[in-house]
């Protein structure tokens, strides 16, 4: 197998590193995952400026109800959010600073990209949103 080919400071790697290694990649791939929509990016975005009650992230985001809440649980099962109750309202917070990192160096990098640099409206958003990420609003 070719699997031995690779090899980290000249040393081959076993095939348990490699099951290892493919876990790990499998379990970045879902992290990823969580980012690839473009209403939990926004949830995210909401959340940011500290905790909200599900209301307030329909209402910021611009979703239904039904769709946020989707979104929020997946992202709660995935550790990325926390949760309370306070009587019939249900508020989250980000638990996980990494995603606010990762969205931040992805919107400031989209942002200077070359034809990013022909669209300013767009490129204003990104770089707004980006301020927003590092401000925590």
């Amino acid at each position: 197998m070719a699997l031995d080919l690779i090899q980290i400071k000249n040393e081959p790697i076993s095939e348990t590193d490699v099951e290892e290694l493919n876990k790990v990649f499998e379990s970045v791939a879902e992290y990823f995952s969580l980012l690839s929509e473009p209403s939990r990016l926004k949830i995210m975005h909401c959340l940011c400026g500290g905790e909200r009650s599900v209301n307030e992230v329909v209402e910021a985001a611009g979703l239904a109800q039904a769709n946020a809440s989707r979104h929020l649980n997946l992202l709660y099962r995935s550790g990325v959010v926390g949760r309370r109750r306070d009587g019939s309202q249900v508020f989250y917070r980000l638990t996980d600073p990494n995603f606010t990192d990762l969205c931040r160096a992805v919107c400031v990098s989209i942002a200077s990209r070359d034809e990013m640099q022909a669209n300013a409206p767009r490129r204003e958003t990104l770089l707004r949103l980006e301020n927003d990420l590092k401000s925590g609003r």
